[in-house]
């Protein structure tokens, strides 16, 4: 894999998003690699996956919107939100827990990306925003409902509607995050957690997962197809455009 690293110890599986120079950005490329990590998992008898960015700085930035702006139609934005928020909706569905290591910020799409995994550990510098809203559009990889069901319907308003990003002690304070540790501690940290965590018996593990989830899942499938349509429709509009036209002339003024 290009964009993805995925590394087996001791039934411990991390996977992390290789991309610093584009904060972790979600490419196509790196969508389709996820996919086939997860295929991967089924061979490599893991108890337990990691999900984190390369470094410090992010998690992951969202979507790489340099490489999907030739995407305008809203046949290629709901394909393209169709394959990933399938992939998404795999991660809840494992048999072992998920968790996002944050190891620096997720915005957009590596908001999205967060919420879909089973726990979630932020380091204390980290920063978390569904930042859509302010390019026009809203969340279509299932982010709304699993948003909603951590946080409260109110919230999970607040925080889709205003774009806001929030400080890992306020995620945390929200029910966002599970975890927050000091971020000169957060790798070993990370690492104790999902040790422990594979420590336990595998029958365990997946019976806890199973009951867990049946109380209330974070997988909505009836749901996909009403959002996914109504993302695409945002995405070929042409406010989605202009606002990442100034989005751009503000980031190369600033260099």
């Amino acid at each position: 894999m290009r964009d993805l690293v995925l590394e087996v110890t001791r039934g411990v599986a991390t996977l992390s998003i290789n991309r610093p120079r584009s904060r972790n950005a979600l490419a196509l490329q790196t969508m389709a690699e996820l996919d086939e990590a997860l295929d991967e998992l089924k061979r490599a008898r893991a108890r337990v996956l990691v999900i984190r960015g390369v470094g410090h700085q992010a998690f992951c930035a969202g979507g790489d919107l340099k490489e999907l702006e030739h995407m305008r139609s809203e046949a290629d934005a709901a394909s393209m939100a169709r394959r990933m928020r399938a992939t998404l909706d795999r991660l809840p569905q494992l048999p072992i827990p998920v968790i996002a290591g944050l190891n620096g910020d997720a915005f957009g799409g590596g908001a999205e990306l967060a919420v879909a995994c089973d726990v979630r550990l932020a380091a204390a510098h980290a920063r978390i925003g569904f930042a859509q809203v302010t390019l026009g559009l809203m969340p279509a990889w299932g982010a709304s409902e699993r948003l909603a069901a951590l946080v409260g319907r109110g919230r999970a308003l607040h925080l889709l509607l205003g774009g806001q990003a929030i400080a890992a002690d306020e995620a945390l304070r929200v029910g966002l995050v599970e975890e927050v540790a000091p971020s000169e501690k957060f790798d070993a940290r990370l690492a104790e957690l999902a040790r422990s965590i594979a420590a336990v018996p595998v029958a365990a593990i997946a019976g806890i997962k199973r009951s867990v989830d049946s109380v209330r899942p974070h997988r909505n499938p009836e749901l996909a197809d009403a959002t996914i349509e109504a993302f695409a429709r945002t995405w070929a509009h042409p406010a989605h455009w202009k606002a990442v036209d100034t989005m751009e002339k503000r980031r190369r003024a600033k260099q």
